[in-house]
């Protein structure tokens, strides 16, 4: 038995990343969001101007970060992904762009490997991260749209409602079947 994934996915500014800090904290293993590492990278300055380039390079760079984790990993074992491959669907078709091959390739055994997606809800008064760039307004329909997306590619989406970082933690952990334990 190989190691399994849990997806947390949402909107942007979610809260995401904080749960997943706090799940390394508490020694469970994660894997960070590639697209914040290539937003923040100097080296593809200006890659956000073609959605569909970006994709491609998210795509690379969780493949990288998710063999990485798994060259490590216990049999059996649970890693959550800050965002999933199955993320890069609902980002084109935000931009209206069609899923390009390698990712439709990559979907069955990243659906495979995935346990869940935890898809959380937004904060109520939206407040973006330094590296994004979306309105609330945008943040909604992207929200929206990933929401969707994932419901038709997998058949364990569960909604995680906005709570204190406590509260939600112990929601991600309980729903993960993971509560009291760490990985």
């Amino acid at each position: 038995m190989t190691a399994e994934f849990i997806v947390i996915s949402g909107g942007p500014c979610s809260g995401k990343t904080t749960i997943i800090d706090e799940l390394a904290r508490a020694g469970h293993r994660t894997v960070p969001e590639a697209a914040t590492e290539i937003i923040e990278d100097p080296a593809f300055d200006g890659l956000r101007t073609d959605p569909c380039e970006f994709q491609r390079k998210v795509l690379t760079r969780q493949f990288e970060n998710e063999k990485r984790m798994l060259e490590t990993a216990e049999p059996g074992s649970v890693i959550f992904l800050d965002r999933g491959i199955g993320d890069g669907f609902g980002y084109l078709s935000y931009h209206g762009l069609e899923p390009f091959e390698e990712l439709v390739e990559a979907w069955p055994e990243s659906r495979e490997r995935s346990r869940c997606v935890l898809f959380f809800e937004s904060r109520p008064d939206y407040q973006a991260a330094s590296h994004r760039s979306e309105t609330p307004d945008e943040a909604r329909r992207i929200h929206e749209i990933l929401l969707a997306d994932y419901r038709s590619r997998h058949d364990r989406v569960i909604l995680i409602p906005w709570l204190p970082v406590e509260e939600r933690l112990a929601a991600v952990l309980e729903e993960s079947g993971l509560k009291g334990r760490s990985d």
